[in-house]
C-alpha cells in the first residue's frame, strides 16, 4: 500500500521530490561521475538531496566501466524506506552514463568483516535455513557472546547484508537466531533432516528477486543438497 501511494504520488504530482531530485542529479552529472573517494562536497550535496526524499536514503557508485558507472539507492536497510528507494528508481530519466540500482546488491565475494574488535569469517560460521513465511536462519558463529551492544549480532547482520544485498535480508529473510558454534543443532532439526552449511556457500546464490522476494524461492536456494 505504502508503494502504491508512493508511485501515484509521483504520477499525480510531476513537481514531486524524485523529479526534483533527477533534476539535480543531472544538473551534476560531470562532477557526480568523477568521484573517487566520496568526500568530495559533491556527495554531502547528494546525500542532502536523498534525504529531501527520504531521511533513511544513502547511496554507494560503482567502479567505471565501459563507460557507465552504477549508482545505488539504499535505503540502509530501513524496511520502511523501501518505497521511497523504488519511487525514486523507477523515476529515473535516461541516462547514458549511469545504472541505477535499487537497494545495495549482494556481494559474494564478502565473506569477511571486522566490527568493533570482533573478525567474522563466512568460512567458520554455520547456517541453518527453516522455511516458512519468510525464511529463517539459524547461524552458528565461533566465540560467540552476548555483550550490552549486541557487537555480534550487528556483525551478523551487516555480513549477511553484504553477501545477500539489502532487499533479501529485509524482505526474504524472517528470524535470525545466532548461536555459538558450540550449540549448533546435529543432525535432524525442526522437522527435516539435514545439517548446518558453511555460511560462505551463501555467496554462490546470486538471486535477484528485482522486488519479488519469496521464502520458498530463498529455501530453496539455501537448502543443502
Amino acid at each position: 500500500m505504502l508503494l502504491v501511494m508512493a508511485l501515484l504520488g509521483q504520477l499525480l504530482h510531476p513537481d514531486s521530490a524524485e523529479a526534483r531530485f533527477w533534476t539535480w542529479f543531472t544538473a551534476h552529472d560531470a562532477a557526480l561521475f568523477a568521484v573517487k573517494t566520496a568526500r568530495e562536497p559533491v556527495c554531502d550535496e547528494l546525500a542532502a538531496e536523498l534525504h529531501r526524499v527520504d531521511g533513511h536514503l544513502t547511496f554507494e557508485f560503482g567502479p567505471v566501466r565501459g563507460g557507465k558507472r552504477e549508482f545505488v539507492i539504499s535505503a540502509d536497510g530501513i524496511r520502511e524506506a523501501f518505497p521511497a528507494v523504488i519511487a525514486l528508481a523507477r523515476a529515473a530519466p535516461p541516462m547514458k552514463r549511469w545504472t541505477v540500482t535499487r537497494f545495495r546488491p549482494p556481494s559474494p565475494e564478502v565473506t569477511q568483516i571486522k566490527v568493533s574488535g570482533i573478525d567474522l569469517d563466512a568460512r567458520a560460521i554455520e547456517f541453518l535455513a527453516m522455511p516458512g513465511d519468510r525464511t529463517d536462519l539459524v547461524i552458528a558463529v565461533p566465540g560467540f557472546k552476548k555483550t550490552p551492544e549486541s557487537t555480534y549480532e550487528s556483525a551478523v547482520y551487516l555480513l549477511l547484508d553484504g553477501m545477500l544485498g539489502e532487499y533479501t535480508v529485509e524482505m526474504a529473510i524472517g528470524g535470525i537466531q545466532i548461536i555459538p558454534m558450540t550449540n549448533r543443532p546435529q543432525g535432524a532439526c525442526g522437522g527435516f533432516s539435514r545439517s548446518l552449511q558453511k555460511l560462505s556457500l551463501c555467496g554462490r546464490y546470486r538471486s535477484d528477486l528485482r522486488g519479488e522476494a519469496r521464502s520458498v524461492l530463498i529455501w530453496r536456494i539455501y537448502r543443502p543438497q
